[in-house]
């Protein structure tokens, strides 16, 4: 316990150093010719401007995030993936915080008595709307402790349609309360 204390001190003083943010921005690797590029960069910048406290993926095999967490951000990547093997390897990406959601809330309903693998998922197009989705990125933020205030905002990516790999292609700004709020007031369909 000591010695995790010891490393999270030594992390938080070379991370806080000016010079290493400088050789961190210096350093950055320019971004591929591709969508899933553009929304990332995309993402990242507005999450800067608005002071929003998590960039949330939507990730099938988790390269959105991986791209999201080589640009090194300045606020967490909360990586939601359908599949358990992929929220594993994301645990070790950088600034990375892997969930892995209840069935039917990534968009995607799976079915329970198959196998639910990355090289054999059995997935059905969910009947839900892309609010639905939203408000999965809200409850797993609050989960992981990224947000503690209802109008915290969080910036999300994902692809439409669901389930295909590769395809971010969507930037919304959601408050932490859920996709149908903003300052304090709750819209009620």
């Amino acid at each position: 316990e000591e010695s995790v204390a010891m490393q999270q001190r030594i992390i938080n003083r070379v991370e806080s150093d000016r010079h290493y943010q400088k050789m961190v921005l210096d350093s950055s690797p320019v971004p591929d010719s591709t969508p899933t590029d553009a929304i990332i960069v995309a993402a990242r910048q507005i999450a800067q401007t608005i002071n929003a406290k998590a960039i949330v993926c939507f990730t099938l095999g988790g390269t959105t995030a991986l791209r999201a967490s080589k640009k090194r951000p300045d606020v967490p990547v909360l990586a939601i993936s359908p599949f358990k093997e992929t929220a594993r390897q994301l645990v070790m990406s950088w600034g990375v915080y892997p969930d892995f959601p209840r069935s039917g809330s990534f968009g995607l309903e799976v079915d329970e008595e198959q196998v639910f693998t990355l090289d054999a998922p059995v997935m059905q197009e969910a009947t839900d709307d892309f609010d639905m989705v939203l408000r999965e990125a809200c409850r797993a933020a609050l989960a992981k402790g990224l947000v503690n205030d209802p109008n915290d905002l969080l910036v999300v990516t994902a692809g439409l349609p669901f389930g295909t790999p590769g395809a971010a292609n969507i930037i919304r700004v959601v408050p932490a309360a859920g996709p149908s709020c903003w300052d304090g007031v709750c819209r009620v369909d």
